[in-house]
């Protein structure tokens, strides 16, 4: 193990007193695996084009009791009005302004382990892993599994549309960058709706790292749209892994934007259990300087009738870098699936690098599937057109980088989202060299 990773697995807490026993089986099962493998290397496949050197360098470290109780702090300004927002400075639940709607109940984690929730149990155990060669790739999981505590549970009643909930993601300043670990579980009954916009953006510029997994069980006919927005400092780390389990008639929708971010590591997984479960995965990435994102994405089809569709685009410029791993696997029964797959990117300098990898496995019949990516350039004939129309080649390279990011943030329903996310797009979009 790295150095770093023998360093935090010297500082996980005692779970000796935790309680009920189950939490302190899967606390006790999370330590037990960091401690055995650390943080993933890539010498893991799945990490092979991302090393943590920026992690080892600082240093970073958990935060201890003192600093682990978050009492005041200030949020970047929410991107969108919802009807309950919470403030999750640190990794845990600060404030929370507006009024749940009927039938949506939301709670810091603590309290809902302490309380119980229906169903939360079974949620929380379900990521647990015992296969040597996965676990060995998921030390970020196994330190949020042993240290778990932060983080929100949010409910909603069958038949309940739960409008929008929005989750301010910051972290404050500290002499030595730390590791907040942070879990988020989301329950929807049969033919629940809901809406969560999620938002990392610390209003101060810092070089700490969130650590957050969001568990989603999605039952049937239930809709979970899910908006991901991260535009944290260049020195900032942020690690999530999403897991998602759809029943039958259930829909998924992700949308992720990242524009800022040191480094950056997305796992994007979602499960089709249930026949005629639709998931749509769309993502944009916009980097620079010496900026690091790597999402991998991975669907699962184990039902018949399934619809997957997988769109991603991404602006590397400076020496960014961009990582995008997706794969759709079609399971023996998963009969007449449709999975569809799209990444595109454009390299704004010849330091920039992006590497993709589009996989697709499939063990049933009547299946309609296509995958695709591409790595270019601007095109210069558009770039031409638009000077000829006035335009400076500044301005039309800007407006060919934003049109095509764009792409993704108008597959948006609610349009003045939309239109806020492409403006910010735009103001950070890399420039040519």
């Amino acid at each position: 193990m790295s150095e770093l990773s023998v360093q935090l697995a010297a500082s996980l807490p005692d779970n000796s007193a935790v309680r009920p026993e189950w939490l302190k089986t899967l606390r006790e099962t999370g330590a037990a695996q960091f401690r055995a493998y650390g943080l993933p290397t890539r010498k893991s496949e799945a990490w092979k084009y991302t090393a943590l050197g920026s992690l080892e360098r600082t240093g970073v470290r958990l935060p201890g009791a003192a600093e682990s109780t978050a009492v005041d702090g200030a949020t970047a300004a929410p991107l969108a009005d919802s009807g309950l927002r919470l403030n999750m400075l640190d990794g845990q639940v600060l404030a929370q302004t507006g009024e749940p709607a009927d039938g949506l109940t939301v709670l810091p984690l603590a309290d809902a382990l302490r309380f119980g929730v229906d169903g939360l149990q079974a949620l929380l155990e379900s990521l647990a892993e015992d296969n040597p060669k996965t676990v060995r790739g998921q030390g970020f999981s196994a330190l949020n599994s042993a240290t778990l505590e932060a983080g929100a549970v949010i409910h909603v009643k069958a038949g309940t549309d739960a409008g929008k909930v929005a989750l301010l993601w910051s972290t404050t300043p500290a002499e030595q960058p730390l590791l907040f670990n942070s879990r988020i579980c989301v329950i929807l009954e049969e033919g629940a709706k809901l809406e969560l916009l999620e938002q990392f953006q610390s209003a101060d510029d810092n070089a700490n790292t969130s650590n957050v997994v969001l568990q989603a069980e999605v039952a049937e006919k239930a809709e979970f749209r899910h908006i991901r927005f991260q535009q944290e400092s260049d020195n900032a780390g942020l690690v999530t892994r999403t897991e998602v389990s759809q029943h039958a008639a259930s829909t998924y929708d992700y949308y992720g934007f990242d524009l800022g971010g040191g480094l950056v590591r997305h796992d994007l997984h979602t499960a089709l259990r249930g026949s005629g479960a639709v998931s749509a995965l769309n993502g944009a990435y916009l980097l620079d300087g010496n900026r690091h994102v790597d999402n991998h994405a991975k669907v699962d089809h184990h039902a018949p009738g399934g619809t997957s569709h997988q769109y991603f685009r991404g602006v590397a410029g400076g020496r960014g870098r961009a990582v995008f791993n997706t794969a759709v696997c079609v399971h023996p029964g998963a009969d007449g699936t449709e999975a569809r797959q799209s990444n595109a990117n454009i390299l704004l300098s010849a330091r920039a690098e992006i590497d993709t990898k589009p996989e697709l496995e499939i063990y049933a019949d009547e299946v309609v599937a296509s995958h695709g990516a591409t790595v270019g350039q601007l095109d210069e004939k558009a770039v031409f057109y638009l000077r000829s129309r006035g335009l400076s080649e500044h301005e039309a390279r800007q407006m060919l980088t934003t049109a095509f990011c764009r792409s993704v943030s108008e597959k948006l329903p609610d349009a003045a989202l939309a239109e806020v996310i492409s403006q910010r797009m735009m103001a950070v979009m890399p420039q040519s060299e």
